[in-house]
């Protein structure tokens, strides 16, 4: 147990301490205590903290289908024009609008560069296309832009804190923590935060975190943990989400029927974008 090991390597050591000598068996004792705590915690890592929201293909906007026919009379007339026009110009005019959004949003997007935003929005559309709803997985660029947004240090700040304090409670023994899965909530990126998050996250459907990683200071029982984060979003779209659309997302309007012919008239498929991060938490007694 790894608190009871760090508890009693906290007084074997004081008392060594207060007497200025240590013999062989006390040694011996404070090198098995170590040894334990070391097994213990290694046995035990990755641990999982949290996980919440809904996987891939839970929901309706991960479907795809072939000639589907739209409900609400607005989106039949938005559709009724592609029937002239080819997948590729589709995909095309998705790209545009989206790179369009992202254009723009430039002159209030400090987070990333427009140049590596429409790179990003290239590669949705073209894995879109092309992947046969296989994950995308960033390959850290846009992590970086969710870790240092608004939202992303909110999340890492809630986190630490009640990690933080559930070390506090079960003196040291990470095994024994799960954070509170009611208060927290799947990351939502706005206007605000980032342009390029909104038009190409918006709200995500998945946040996992875990423990990855663990150093303790035997001496003091102060540690370091680094802490992994997975965020993941659904890059599909319902008929919905073209007649609830926001305010700002009704500019798009045009993007999001291209894409709801092509997901749900042609057979495209959806996909899951896969986010990762970490930070380290830390205690000093």
């Amino acid at each position: 147990m790894i608190a009871f090991d760090l508890m009693n390597f906290r007084s074997l050591w004081e008392r060594i301490e207060s007497n200025r000598h240590a013999n062989l068996s006390e040694k011996d004792e404070l090198t098995r205590l170590l040894n334990n705590i070391a097994f213990t915690a290694k046995s035990k890592l990755p641990h999982p903290l949290l996980d919440i929201g809904k996987y891939s293909s839970a929901g309706p906007d991960f479907q795809s289908s072939y000639n589907t026919k739209p409900k609400s009379n607005m989106v039949k007339a938005l559709v009724a024009p592609t029937v002239f026009m080819s997948d590729s110009f589709l995909a095309w005019d998705l790209g545009f609008t989206l790179k369009g959004g992202i254009y723009a949003g430039a002159c209030c997007e400090s987070a990333i560069s427009q140049t590596d935003a429409t790179h990003y929005a290239e590669q949705f559309v073209n894995h879109f296309m092309t992947g046969g709803g296989q994950k995308w997985y960033d390959d850290g660029g846009l992590s970086h832009v969710i870790r240092n947004s608004p939202e992303g240090q909110q999340l890492m700040e809630q986190i630490s804190n009640e990690f933080r304090a559930k070390m506090l409670t079960h003196k040291g023994d990470f095994s024994k923590i799960e954070l509170d899965e009611d208060s927290y909530r799947t990351p939502s990126f706005s206007w605000n935060s980032s342009p390029t998050l909104k038009i190409l996250v918006g709200g995500t459907q998945k946040l996992i975190v875990n423990l990855t990683s663990i150093a303790y200071n035997v001496k003091t029982l102060g540690w370091l943990a680094l802490i992994s984060v997975e965020i993941r979003d659904d890059f599909g779209v319902t008929e919905s989400d073209i007649t609830d659309a926001s305010f700002s997302a009704k500019f798009g309007i045009g993007g999001l029927t291209d894409m709801w012919v092509l997901q749900h008239q042609r057979g495209y498929k959806p996909f899951t974008t896969v986010f990762k991060f970490s930070f380290f938490c830390y205690e000093n007694h």
